[in-house]
């Protein structure tokens, strides 16, 4: 039985846009709810979420990777820049397990992620049925006070953190630890 890794596709955040998502768990650690919050070097968006693969699906979802690349100039039809902003939460605001800060509709981030989810399902990947561009800042266990965290979420939900360019995806690996997870690369493409 060959051995798998937990694997996802990312778009790493930039660094000088980390305080400003800091200052947003700030402002939930305030509401002194049960929150394992994200650290900082995990912050990202992701792209598809492959579960646990083998090193031979880690080669097919490489080969994608760069077929979709070379044949699509994304960046000659769309603008690569992405506004980070608004919060909240999934599934829904009655069931609150993800705490997140959003995106813009972004028709660049939402044509790669059509062109790659499109070509995985052909080796086998299920469609992503509610795709969401978002970053997840917290792990929701359990809520003190749901007023209160409802009415923090309002007092934020158009909060801006700002604009970075999406230049490069990284397919990742998550090693889960009783410290939460690890992710190390795999391989960065260049768009």
């Amino acid at each position: 039985m060959s051995e798998k890794y937990r694997c996802f596709l990312a778009i790493d955040i930039n660094q000088d846009l980390i305080q400003n998502i800091l200052k947003v768990q700030n402002e939930f650690k305030k509401t002194e709810n049960n929150i394992k919050y994200v650290e900082k070097e995990n912050f990202h968006f992701t792209l598809k979420f492959f579960g646990d693969i083998d090193k031979k699906k880690i080669i097919e979802v490489k080969n994608i990777i760069r077929k979709v690349l070379n044949e699509n100039n994304l960046k000659d039809e769309f603008s690569n820049q992405i506004s980070i902003k608004g919060i909240g939460t999934f599934p829904n605001e009655n069931y609150m397990k993800v705490l997140w800060v959003g995106s813009e509709n972004n028709p660049f981030l939402t044509k790669l992620h059509e062109k790659l989810d499109s070509e995985f399902k052909k080796i086998g990947f299920k469609l992503d049925k509610n795709f969401k561009t978002h970053i997840t800042i917290g792990r929701i266990r359990n809520l003190r006070d749901k007023k209160e965290f409802k009415s923090k979420i309002r007092e934020l939900k158009d909060i801006e953190i700002g604009n970075m360019d999406i230049e490069k995806i990284s397919l990742k690996k998550s090693e889960l630890t009783p410290n939460g997870p690890i992710y190390s690369e795999i391989e960065i493409f260049d768009l």
